[in-house]
């Protein structure tokens, strides 16, 4: 990148993802080098949300991965695997197919600021994929007004499989924390237009010379931003946060 457009970092602090087989949310520690579990509750307000690609391609015996939409309809997806040689571009419904093939799977990327009890939130990037996206989809929560709490797991079963699946419950959500999250989010859509317009670039640029885009896995870690709005009414039991 040049000195007038430096390379953008993801303001993202943690990506986070949940193992449905041991029910723990993990992240990768980059100086321990290390997967570090975060016990329950985890608590967070909702900034944003948008779609990638994600999974494990057993051609190439690599990750998956591509950029982030916010409107899967409308916005083109770049998929690659990490070893190379393989992946597709277009709107998601041209190129589901070929996805699947590769062994990629939809995957929610929610941005969101995580809660502590004893220190300054941060801004963190769940990545739902498998039993969380079906938990998050299914959740009937209204994210704008609500901070969400995942308080534990429990098992769910599909045919012989057993598996777990997050708690996930609205909390009421203090003037403070909506503060802090709108200040959060400010600095998110700064990155979010750069980060886009600079994805739009490359995928032209890609169409133009038919080389393969080489986009930056560690930026893009994040991912159709909503499945419809969720009636107010559905998140009237909101309890307090514990700490508050």
């Amino acid at each position: 990148m040049s000195f007038s457009e430096p390379t953008i970092k993801n303001p993202a602090t943690k990506f986070i993802d949940f193992k449905s087989d041991s029910g723990t949310f993990q992240y990768y520690d980059k100086e321990t080098e290390k997967n570090i579990t975060i016990p329950f509750p985890l608590y967070f307000v909702v900034l944003d949300e948008l779609s990638t690609i994600s999974g494990f391609c057993e051609k190439t015996k690599s990750g998956i991965y591509s950029n982030e939409v916010h409107r899967i309809s409308e916005e083109p997806l770049n998929v690659r695997t990490f070893k190379g040689g393989e992946g597709a571009s277009g709107l998601y419904k041209e190129i589901s197919d070929r996805i699947k093939v590769l062994g990629g799977k939809f995957t929610k990327s929610v941005y969101a600021m995580l809660i502590h009890q004893d220190k300054e939130p941060e801004l963190v990037n769940f990545r739902c994929k498998g039993a969380f996206f079906s938990s998050w989809i299914d959740k009937k929560i209204d994210t704008s007004r609500t901070v969400v709490g995942i308080t534990g797991i429990q098992k769910a079963t599909k045919g012989t499989n057993t598996y777990n699946v997050p708690i996930i419950k609205p909390f009421k959500m203090s003037e403070e924390l909506s503060l802090q999250a709108t200040a959060m989010d400010q600095e998110l859509q700064e990155y979010l237009r750069i980060y886009k317009s600079r994805q739009i670039e490359k995928i032209e640029s890609h169409e133009e010379s038919k080389e393969e885009v080489k986009i930056d896995p560690v930026e893009n870690q994040i991912r159709e931003g909503s499945f419809g709005e969720v009636p107010v009414d559905l998140a009237k039991d909101e309890d307090d946060l514990p700490f508050n």
